[in-house]
C-alpha cells in the first residue's frame, strides 16, 4: 500500500450500523468487536434504546481503520428514526439468534425497511448476515438451508459465529471493513500452545495481513512436486 493510499484510509471512517430483533446479541457483538468482552450496553439493562454509537478502529487492518459502530435497537423498525440511524453506513449487520427462529424470520422485515431507506441513495452500503450463538449450536433452530438461500436471493454476506466466546467476530467485521475500502485480506491463525493451528479455523484470533504473496506457497508446491518426481522415476534394483 503506497502512501497516499495509507492516508486516505487513516482519514476515512468507516460507519457499521448493526440491526436486527431484541435479545440477538447485538450489543454483545460489538462489545466484543471493540474488546471489550461479550457484554454490550444492553446486557443487564433492558436492552438498546433507540441506538448506540460506539467509535472505535479496525486494529486487524494495517493501517488502522477508524470505527463508528451503530447499535440499533430491535423496535427501532416501527420508528421513523431508522433512516437516520442507517445514515451514511458504509455495511449493514443484519443479526438474528440462531436459537430463535422468529429472530431469523424477521430479518425479510428489516431488510425489506432497510432496502427502501437506501434505494433513492447513489451510494448502497454492505449488507451482511450474522447468526450469533453459535456456541448452542446444539440449541439451533434456524436451518442452515434456510439461512443459505436467504443471503443468496438478497446477495448477502453470510457469516456465523458467538459474542459470547468470539468465535468469527473479529474476522467477520475486518472483512466487511476491508471489502469496503477495496483491500485484499488473508486471515492468519494464531498459533496455539507452540504448535500450528488448523487450517480450517481461520476466524478466531486472527491477524490479518494485505495483499499477501503466494511465492512461497508455490515454490512449497513446486518442491514437493520435485520430490515426487524424483522419489517416482529413480528405482534401482540390486
Amino acid at each position: 500500500m503506497s502512501d497516499s493510499e495509507e492516508e486516505e484510509v487513516q482519514n476515512r471512517t468507516v460507519k457499521i450500523t448493526v440491526v436486527g430483533e431484541p435479545a440477538t446479541g447485538k450489543s454483545s457483538l460489538c462489545s466484543r468487536y471493540l474488546g471489550g468482552g461479550g457484554g454490550g450496553a444492553g446486557t443487564g439493562s433492558g436492552g438498546t434504546l433507540g441506538a448506540e454509537v460506539v467509535a472505535g478502529q479496525c486494529a486487524g487492518l494495517r493501517p488502522p481503520v477508524p470505527l463508528q459502530l451503530c447499535d440499533v435497537a430491535g423496535n427501532a423498525l416501527a420508528t421513523a428514526m431508522l433512516a437516520n440511524y442507517l445514515y451514511a453506513s458504509d455495511v449493514v449487520l443484519f443479526v438474528y439468534d440462531l436459537t430463535n427462529l422468529q429472530s431469523f424470520e424477521r430479518l425479510q422485515t428489516w431488510f425489506v425497511k432497510v432496502r427502501e431507506i437506501f434505494e433513492p441513495e447513489m451510494k448502497k452500503p454492505v449488507m451482511a448476515l450474522f447468526g450469533n450463538k453459535s456456541d448452542l449450536e446444539h440449541q439451533r433452530a434456524v436451518r442452515l438451508s434456510v439461512v443459505q438461500k436467504f443471503a443468496s436471493e438478497h446477495l448477502l454476506e453470510n457469516y456465523k459465529g458467538s459474542a459470547r466466546t468470539g468465535e468469527m467476530v473479529n474476522s467477520a467485521f475486518t472483512n466487511l471493513v476491508a471489502r469496503v475500502l477495496g483491500m485484499k485480506v488473508r486471515v492468519l491463525p494464531t498459533a496455539t500452545n507452540g504448535k500450528s493451528p488448523p487450517p480450517r479455523e481461520p476466524e478466531v484470533n486472527g491477524r490479518v495481513t494485505l495483499e499477501p504473496s503466494h511465492s512461497l506457497i508455490m515454490n512449497r508446491k513446486a518442491l514437493r512436486r520435485i520430490q515426487r518426481k524424483a522419489s517416482s522415476s529413480v528405482c534401482c534394483i540390486q
